[in-house]
């Protein structure tokens, strides 16, 4: 019979046959979704099962508790809270996100009796929010202005995510605007007029960019201001076809490194007024640094204006498995950083665990505190 044969009044499917066939549809749909569910548990059942094996065949003590440290505060014996399997979340692997997550991934793995991290990646930040709100993941890393948004349920979030917490940080990604040194240009503010590439439509880079012009009254009825990559921008610096390019990322930021190789360069500066009144407009921006060195040529420290890239869970992760996480972290930080550059912050304690736009999980705070780092 054809399922759809109609014309005005015609139809030769009833009212209750159409019914019927909508419900089957309905429920091939339900079905589907349960296997790709049950597809996903049974994988996660597996690894359990094969890492519960390998512990087994290694002799592990059946008296011994899941987890490595003295977890859950000083003195006091880590709880039996068995094996556990955690999936991080991270980024695009040609980011800064995914080696971070990977570093501390191996780091816990290697050193917390009982814990497998898997790390996978993501599309960034705003989708590790929302997963480890879901408990799509259980731990992510995010840059902390869209940890903020997803708390507050501002920007691109729809709802509050305010079961998000935070147990650490790994690095800053900051403002970088650089020109060629025969340009004669020195602070930001000289851009008032010029030509400047502020980064892809939309990005961290454009947004940061207008919020620093902002204070600055620089605008693009009185400055050129153009969507250009990274790369891009930087390249057309060095072409004569830009003044300056920016760039809001961890340091060094590839497009300008390549830059300052064949181009002498400068890193613009801001006073500190300005970042004042920058910091002012936005919670979680913190002051920061491009330090002398950065670049080839760059002989001055400057000025400038960032977001922690942080590690986050859902409030209702263990409280002495998240104490474990944060006391594995910050004694391994050497190791991590010498591993990746990038990572070199986290080897300052107070860098862990102070500045942060949303509470930190109570686990974080205990440790943290038992530390002193936090009060």
């Amino acid at each position: 019979m054809s399922l759809v044969k109609s014309s005005g009044a015609f139809s030769v499917l009833r009212t209750e046959d159409r019914n019927y066939f909508m419900r089957v549809l309905s429920a091939k749909s339900s079905q589907s979704r349960r296997r790709k569910k049950m597809k996903r548990v049974f994988a996660a059942m597996l690894s359990a099962a094969l890492m519960l094996s390998m512990l087994a065949g290694c002799g592990g003590n059946g008296g011994s508790n899941g987890g490595g440290s003295n977890g859950g505060g000083s003195g006091q014996q880590t709880p039996n809270r068995g094996n556990v399997l955690l999936t991080f979340g991270t980024g695009d692997t040609g980011g800064s996100l995914y080696p971070a997550g990977a570093a501390l991934s191996q780091v816990w793995n290697n050193n917390i009796q009982g814990m497998k991290c898997n790390t996978q990646v993501s599309t960034g930040s705003f989708q590790n929010v929302q997963d480890v709100a879901s408990g799509e993941v259980d731990v992510a890393v995010a840059t902390a202005d869209v940890v903020l948004n997803g708390y507050n349920g501002q920007g691109k979030f729809e709802t509050a995510l305010d079961n998000v917490r935070v147990i650490g940080a790994v690095y800053t990604s900051v403002s970088s605007g650089v020109a060629l040194k025969s340009s004669g240009l020195e602070f930001v503010h000289d851009l008032k007029g010029k030509r400047v590439a502020v980064g892809p439509a939309a990005s961290a880079t454009e947004n940061s960019c207008l919020d620093a012009f902002n204070v600055m009254d620089i605008t693009a009825d009185n400055t050129s201001l153009e969507n250009l990559g990274l790369g891009d921008g930087a390249d057309a610096v060095g072409d004569g076809i830009l003044d300056a390019a920016f760039g809001f990322a961890g340091l060094p930021i590839g497009g300008q490194l390549n830059l300052a190789a064949t181009k002498d360069i400068v890193v613009l500066d801001y006073t500190q007024e300005e970042i004042d009144a920058i910091l002012a407009g936005n919670a979680a921006y913190i002051q920061s640094t491009v330090p002398a060195g950065t670049y080839t040529g760059q002989d001055k420290e400057t000025k400038t204006f960032g977001v922690k890239c942080l590690i986050i869970v859902s409030a209702d992760m263990d409280e002495s498995l998240v104490y474990d996480m944060c006391k594995t972290m910050n004694e391994n930080t050497k190791d991590m950083a010498a591993g990746n550059a990038l990572l070199n912050q986290m080897t300052d304690p107070s860098f862990l665990c102070t500045d942060m736009p949303i509470p930190l999980h109570d686990g974080a705070v205990k440790y943290f505190t038992e530390q002193g780092l936090i009060k």
